[in-house]
């Protein structure tokens, strides 16, 4: 059996025939500059309004800052959380890309604020002020950033899978993956709530991240987009219903993003 990966390119799709066994080992994107800026775009819409203020931001009840375009984890201490830490990554491809990066930020180890509270306290002092303005500058790489996130998601998801489970994923994603709103739907969601394959990211043994979204879209695709919406919606409200805490205030504004992807239309 074979199947298809489409890649996008700057002028017409290519479409790219890779065996199912090698799929766990080979997921490809490409997109135009237009396109991934208006990856960017949403994602930073999506996570902090857009708004250059929000590219730094400490969230209530948490024990760690956000940071950039896909609000990236870093955390402030050696011992982490059960939250996928993305942020000193992220820093790591900025620096791979020649970017210049500010001295503190390649010297810190972990975040250098003690809390939430510090944090604010700090928030327009010199240190944040230079992170603002690095993250404003890099929009378009922090979006690269997610792609690659998603090209070794993938195979990573298919490695943490059963064959039964493979056969769905690899048949989910290749629907997905025929039309650039597929593709940027999982793009956004495997930012948003992850790879659903770190097991510290479970309530009651439950995960709520792309595998699981995938595994519970139903056998039809008539519209796939708003299926994937309403299994993304089902996965938070599990993850809400098994929270050890109540996480119920953050539903409505989860909700209001997974369903704005039936509505994406991507030139």
């Amino acid at each position: 059996m074979r199947i298809f990966l489409l890649i996008f390119s700057l002028t017409a799709p290519l479409f790219i025939f890779v065996p199912m066994q090698l799929l766990a080992q080979q997921y490809s994107i490409i997109l135009s500059d237009t396109q991934i800026d208006k990856l960017a775009t949403l994602i930073w819409k999506n996570e902090g309004a857009g708004k250059k203020e929000y590219l730094t931001v400490w969230n209530k009840n948490e024990a760690f800052p956000s940071l950039g375009i896909g609000h990236f984890i870093w955390y402030p201490n050696q011992e982490k959380g059960p939250y996928v830490e993305q942020f000193p990554e992220l820093l790591k491809y900025l620096v791979d890309n020649n970017v210049s990066v500010p001295e503190w930020l390649l010297t810190a180890k972990n975040a250098p604020w003690h809390n939430r509270e510090d944090f604010y306290n700090h928030f327009d002092d010199t240190q944040l002020a230079e992170l603002r303005e690095l993250l404003a500058s890099t929009v378009s790489l922090q979006a690269a950033f997610i792609i690659k996130r998603l090209e070794k998601g993938i195979p990573d998801i298919l490695n943490a899978s059963s064959d039964q489970e493979k056969q769905i994923i690899n048949k989910r994603v290749t629907e997905m993956s025929e039309t650039p709103e597929g593709t940027f739907a999982l793009l956004d969601y495997i930012n948003f709530k992850g790879e659903g394959i770190a097991q510290k990211e479970r309530y009651q043994g439950k995960g709520w991240g792309l595998k699981q979204v995938l595994l519970n879209m139903p056998d039809q695709n008539t519209d796939l987009l708003l299926n994937f919406a309403i299994s993304a919606d089902q996965m938070l409200t599990r993850r809400v219903e098994n929270a050890p805490r109540d996480e119920s205030a953050w539903l409505k504004g989860w909700r209001a993003r997974v369903y704005q992807y039936p509505a994406l239309t991507i030139n």
